[in-house]
């Protein structure tokens, strides 16, 4: 996007639009870009790349259509370093151009009419800024790591190494021409075109996307890749990895098809593009859905890993693929409605556990998207739909989990298949989402937008219960709790908290006659709900049974009452809430005994797992008995769960159980807690275990990790040397001695100074983001400032002037 025309824009519309809400300003789509043409196609052309100097030679034929009369010139984003060759109209006409930053203006030929067709051709000298747009990859005398390069769109990043429009609200097919050097091959978008060998070695490669989709999604790698083929139906579904990992791929990727099968079931809409790739590369942050052409990390899991569940296949594959639909084939209008794209893909991944392994796998997987919205909602309350929201993977998944929730599956479903097929190949905002359920179900469910996408917050619930016997009732008295503290910023615009969520809510009061159940509308900031005919005394009450609301509750019972429920109620959000209220309790006999007997027995490993982290908190005689019986779980989590509560309670037979795990499980995850838990438990052999788990690989480095975790929590500097020996292997490292300098060692903070010159360009990176996120400011600036004249390298000290800058104006801005 253009910087200078985006400021302008910002400045004259402050004013304008300050007393507007956010739900106006997402009516209103405020934050949707404005052009003038309707891009159609492009085809580009990349080639000569350089490593070195991050470079390569490119060619953009670009052709759209005029939405206005009179266009006599096409504003394009194209990155600042991309040096242009020629820019010629048809026929080879050369066309005037002028540059303003990261904007290219070409002055056509001669004024378009409203819907003529134009189209050029720039030839240029791409140079890029490693990692915006384009990131090249070198080996680093590193393993794992071969020479490769991978682009990078989302958001507007595009535009760095070709001339586009680089926003989401124009879409486009395109080609990409790639010509890459021996031994390596090209991914890229839609349908494999032409593949042809040169005599010098060197390869080019066609693809065509030939179905429109946003210029942010356009994606090439380039890598020396082995193809593992697979399929859905006809389509072509196909594993890019590197020759190495050849034989993790199968066992990882082999679900595809059928999450492919599943989307399109579920969805009413089959996979609609030409292919599915999945292509693997360093250093990359997640995933990204690429149209047809998804790039991963390089993470793939071994045989063994598989037992603890790995983020791969359990999230990152479902979710990147459910963009295909969400986000590639229907796009957000415009950033600010971001969570169309990311709270699908984040919900979807639910759905499919849910089909695959049933209830229980759902709920464990929105388990986990509910303790990761709590903690970015404490960091900083934003609604849903709003300019650089914080939350659209997680509470976007939660709140499409309550729509559903609240709709049901069918008319759920429904709608989202209108939402999809109305906006085919295009753009929605959050509004039409809105429009496809009413047009869909005939449910006009705007009071739910207006309070869970475009307000902040959600409910807080403090309820009591009193039961009345003569009556043959228990009354609930809801409050709800929450409150609007948010504070308006510089153009008057505030995030607000409604005072009253309005949902309905069903409550389950447990007896010895059976269970009796009752559904009420909740819309006040106090409403009171009466459960009648409860024949006896409750032996259990469930508030929001069925786990209907994104919420936080408190609800004081007896421990009877709370042991009852985790026995007895089958929702896994509901247990791990009846979990923590125990938790808090480690005097009472029969708390402890409830949380033993969930943790040994339960029928789902994530409540075991949660009950015997739990016990944490208990006098070992009340919680040794069942963590060791949870040792043998045959689930890893349990097993993990289980070490890291002895870490907690401590004494000689706590530790006696962390060692037997730490030699003889064959979880990484479990040996991984072992080494914590011996660092807290294990005053004499500490050293030693931390010693040599620093000295044993694992998947993603869990059990080395952990070594540093322990070392940097116990502060204990006479590891430093023995952490420095790992400052080439590991990211971590640099980060512990941070730490440690923090707490007073010159010795690490000596030798952070000295990596800051390291030969390796790897480890003066990690070295510097360990003075950015982990060394005391108050020793990381001074210390900067002093280092910065005897740095030996020109990158290292860029990245340092950065880092000084960026603290500079923090510190102007401060109060």
């Amino acid at each position: 996007m253009r910087p200078l025309l985006s400021l302008f824009l910002a400045c004259c519309a402050a004013t304008a639009v300050a007393a507007q809400s956010n739900a106006e300003r997402m009516a209103n789509d405020h934050y949707t870009r404005s052009h003038d043409y309707d891009l159609i196609h492009q085809r580009i052309e990349v080639s000569n790349f350089d490593w070195d100097s991050t470079s390569f030679e490119g060619k953009v034929v670009t052709t759209l259509v005029a939405r206005r009369a009179g266009l006599d010139s096409v504003i394009l984003d194209a990155g600042a370093k991309l040096v242009l060759k020629t820019v010629t109209g048809v026929g080879g006409a050369t066309l005037r151009t002028a540059r303003h930053g990261d904007t290219l203006v070409v002055f056509l030929a001669k004024p378009l009419a409203f819907g003529d067709t134009v189209r050029f051709t720039i030839t240029y000298h791409g140079a890029v800024q490693n990692g915006r747009g384009l990131t090249y990859i070198d080996t680093e005398g590193r393993p794992h790591r071969p020479r490769q390069i991978w682009s990078q769109g989302e958001d507007d990043n595009n535009h760095f190494w070709f001339p586009t429009y680089d926003f989401p609200n124009d879409k486009m097919t395109w080609e990409v021409v790639a010509t890459v050097p021996r031994g390596m091959t090209a991914v890229s978008n839609g349908r494999l075109a032409s593949d042809v060998v040169a005599k010098d070695g060197s390869r080019t490669v066609v693809w065509r996307q030939d179905k429109p989709s946003a210029t942010y999604l356009v994606s090439f790698i380039v890598a020396p890749l082995v193809k593992i083929h697979d399929t859905w139906r006809t389509v072509p579904v196909d594993y890019y990895v590197y020759h190495e990992d050849s034989a993790l791929a199968r066992p990882l990727f082999k679900i595809t098809p059928d999450m492919i099968d599943t989307y399109s079931r579920l969805t009413g809409l089959d996979y609609p593009w030409a292919k599915y790739a999945q292509t693997s590369v360093a250093d990359f942050f997640g995933g990204m859905e690429n149209v047809s052409a998804t790039t991963l990390v390089d993470w793939l899991p071994r045989p063994r890993d598989y037992q603890d569940r790995p983020w791969y296949p359990w999230i990152l594959i479902p979710h990147e693929l459910s963009h295909q639909w969400f986000g590639d084939y229907v796009t957000t209008e415009n950033w600010a409605n971001m969570w169309l794209n990311e709270g699908f893909a984040e919900f979807m991944p639910g759905q499919y556990w849910s089909q695959k392994l049933g209830a229980h796998a759902e709920q464990d997987y929105y388990l986990d998207e509910y303790d990761q919205f709590m903690q970015i909602d404490g960091q900083r309350r934003m609604p849903l739909a709003a300019l650089g929201s914080n939350n659209i993977y997680p509470k976007g998944a939660l709140v499409l989990r309550m729509l559903k929730q609240y709709l049901g599956d069918r008319l759920f479903w429904a709608s989202v298949h209108r939402y999809l097929v109305d906006h085919a190949f295009d753009n929605a905002t959050t509004d039409d989402l809105r429009q496809a359920v009413l047009d869909a179900t005939g449910q006009n469910l705007d009071w739910f937008w207006d309070q869970w996408m475009y307000q902040a917050g959600f409910p807080e619930f403090a309820v009591t219960a009193k039961y009345d016997s003569t009556a043959a009732t228990l009354t609930l008295v809801v409050q709800q709790i929450q409150q609007d503290s948010s504070k308006a910023d510089s153009t008057g615009l505030r995030y607000t908290t409604p005072a009253a969520f309005r949902m309905p809510v069903a409550v389950r009061v447990g007896t010895a006659a059976g269970d009796v159940t009752a559904r009420a509308q909740l819309g006040r900031r106090q409403d009171t709900i009466v459960v009648r005919d409860v024949k006896g005394p409750p032996t259990m009450a469930i508030f929001d049974d069925g786990n209907a609301i994104l919420k936080r509750l408190t609800f004081d019972q007896p421990t009877v009452w709370l042991a009852a429920q985790l026995e007895r109620d089958p929702d896994l959000w509901n247990r791990h809430w009846v979990i923590a209220q125990l938790g808090l309790r480690p005097a009472d006999t029969a708390a402890a005994a409830a949380l033993a007997k969930a943790a040994t027995g339960a029928d789902y490993f994530l409540t075991r797992a949660r009950a015997a982290q739990a016990l944490a908190a208990f006098p070992a005689s009340a919680a040794l008995r069942a963590l060791q019986t949870a040792l043998k779980d045959t689930s890893a989590q349990v097993r993990a769960a289980a070490v890291e509560a002895l870490g907690n309670v401590g004494g000689a037979q706590a530790a006696d159980l962390a060692r037997q795990a730490w030699t003889a499980d064959s979880s990484d995850a479990v040996r991984a807690a072992a080494v914590v838990a011996l660092a807290q438990t294990d005053s004499v052999g500490r050293r030693a275990v931390i010693l040599q788990a620093l000295r044993t690989p694992s998947y993603r480095d869990a059990i080395q990790n952990s070594a540093y975790r322990a070392i940097a929590r116990g502060g204990d500097t006479t590891m430093v040397d023995s952490v420095d020996a790992h400052a080439g292997e590991h990211r971590f490292a640099p980060h512990v001695l941070a730490a440690l300098a923090s707490k007073g060692s010159t010795r690490a903070l000596g030798l952070l100074v000295k990596h800051l010159s390291d030969e390796r360009a790897y480890v003066r990176r990690w070295t510097v983001e360990s003075f950015a996120f982990t060394l005391r400011r108050d020793l990381a600036q001074p210390t900067l400032l002093a280092a910065r004249a005897n740095l030996k390298f020109a990158d290292t000290r860029q990245a340092v002037d950065e880092l000084l800058q960026e603290w500079q104006k923090e510190g102007k801005k401060s109060p």
